[in-house]
């Protein structure tokens, strides 16, 4: 990797030339030095990174059902400017994945009523119009039981 490379001519810039060593670790010197400019903007965007990945370990202990998009939402209403991606990748670089909860497909509704059995299989009547008697399994709605 071209980083490691960078960073062994840095370690030895004071020792031997700098053409020298970049001719020897096969990099251009101007790579060498865009990678010496840009060193210190790295540096802050770990610790910006360090920071975001703090308030996403706590949104996560708080909420562990929290993806990445939700847990993009709690960070912006905290505050912080950030994109779905940078989240994703904090995420899965702290090894977090989201619990996934049991789907409940009747979660909120009510038991259906059971009257109680009032005619104990005895359907034999004395007099006409006395018993009526209806079993509802369901009921056809167009197309949908």
């Amino acid at each position: 990797m071209k980083a490691a490379r960078f960073e062994a001519v840095h370690e030895l810039k004071d020792r031997y030339p700098i053409t020298w060593l970049v001719c020897i670790a096969k990099v251009s010197r101007s790579g060498y030095y865009k990678w010496r400019k840009a060193q210190r903007f790295r540096m802050a965007r770990q610790q910006r990174d360090q920071i975001i990945k703090e308030h996403i370990m706590a949104i996560h202990h708080s909420r562990p059902f929290y993806g990445y998009p939700r847990i993009t939402v709690a960070l912006k209403k905290e505050g912080f400017c950030v994109n779905h991606k940078r989240v994703y990748r904090l995420m899965r670089e702290m090894n977090i994945h989201s619990i996934i909860r049991k789907k409940r497909r009747y979660f909120g509704r009510k038991a259906s009523v059971v009257l109680p059995n009032r005619l104990n299989r005895e359907f034999q009547t004395n007099r006409p119009n006395q018993l009526y008697v209806t079993d509802i399994n369901y009921i056809a709605c167009g197309q949908r039981l």
